[in-house]
């Protein structure tokens, strides 16, 4: 009878943050996973650091003494691993049997990196994905990911894996995640509301997720935040920060390998799910055309060196790196550390 191929629900959430709020904007992801799962999704996927929220004051003023004080906000509210956080948010995937990508601000040691969070249906952190490189003024917030976290997690409903904003726009990352097969895709956008040229405008941004569809051939789940009058309120001290960013700026969507939109599409100013049925098979007559990592390369002419080891600071002797942590583990409350 030959390989039969998966189909599911796919979910992509539109929605503000609780503003540099952690435990609050937890609280709604889970409960945003719960909605989307009560409506069959096996597949739910957030806008880029929905938690807790993106760093926009870095696009409107002095990086340090306007900007200083909101990055101690959101150095304080920045998700850990371990922690009460991502206890949560294991608890979620679990009782709603889904997967999930979530993206945060993360705390590492003493920095914070912009990384994407995969869970599976059992509760397990399957493992993480770090942006590369930040974009432009985003470097004052985050620190730089490596190819260690360039993952694709093989799974019962197809080959997932994701990037964040503008990574969809380096050739050579398209190039690294065609490598490991990724069959369904999660790019994770902030709003496009805020007047800084083209970098958060709609345009070119759906463009680069719909053109990571075909040349990957597979399935994207473009989740993006919104702005909401709240946050202009607590980030705009005058006139000219108030006309750099306005409410709104969703463009949330699913996007199939063949660039088309599969899904609903959300008002732009309003939270809610874009929804697609997923059928897997579809990939395999994208790939009978093209297979960039396969029979469409040549390699004898141009080739990617991908390093995919782990590339810290320090090395220390014996040092291993496993990103996964099950579900039990997450679980065991009785660790201080888990109750950050």
């Amino acid at each position: 009878m030959g390989k039969t191929y998966p189909k599911f629900r796919a979910a992509a959430v539109q929605a503000a943050p609780v503003f540099l709020d952690l435990d609050a904007t937890v609280e709604k992801t889970c409960k945003l996973i719960e909605e989307a799962a009560n409506n069959g999704a096996n597949l739910v996927a957030f806008p880029e650091s929905f938690i807790p929220g993106y760093p926009w004051w870095i696009w409107l003023g002095d990086p340090s003494a306007y900007g200083a004080p909101f990055y101690a906000e959101l150095y304080k509210n920045a998700v850990e691993i371990p922690s009460k956080a991502v206890r949560k948010i294991s608890e979620a995937a679990k009782s709603t049997e889904t997967y999930v990508c979530v993206s945060v601000t993360e705390l590492d040691g003493g920095s914070l990196y912009l990384t994407q969070l995969w869970f599976d249906p059992n509760g397990n952190l399957m493992g993480k994905h770090r942006k590369l490189k930040p974009t432009s003024a985003e470097r004052y917030i985050w620190g730089e990911g490596d190819g260690s976290m360039m993952k694709v997690f093989k799974t019962e409903i197809g080959n997932l894996g994701g990037l964040q904003c503008w990574e969809h726009m380096i050739p050579l990352n398209i190039a690294a995640m065609n490598s490991l097969n990724e069959q369904v895709h999660v790019g994770s956008w902030p709003a496009f509301s805020c007047n800084i040229g083209t970098l958060f405008t709609e345009g070119p941004n759906v463009t680069a997720s719909k053109y990571y569809s075909v040349s990957a051939g597979c399935f994207t789940l473009m989740s993006t935040q919104i702005i909401t009058q709240e946050m202009i309120d607590k980030l705009c001290q005058n006139d000219y920060q108030r006309q750099m960013i306005q409410q709104g700026g969703g463009c949330t969507q699913i996007i199939s390998p063949e660039s088309t939109v599969i899904s609903n599409i959300v008002p732009k100013n309003e939270e809610g799910f874009a929804y697609a049925d997923i059928d897997l098979e579809m990939i395999v007559y994208c790939k009978y055309a093209v297979d960039p990592a396969g029979h469409y390369s040549v390699p004898g002419i141009l080739s990617l060196d991908f390093n995919q080891n782990y590339q810290p600071a320090v090395r220390k002797s014996g040092q291993n790196l496993d990103l996964s942590i099950s579900y039990n583990t997450l679980q065991k409350s009785e660790s201080t550390v888990l109750n950050k």
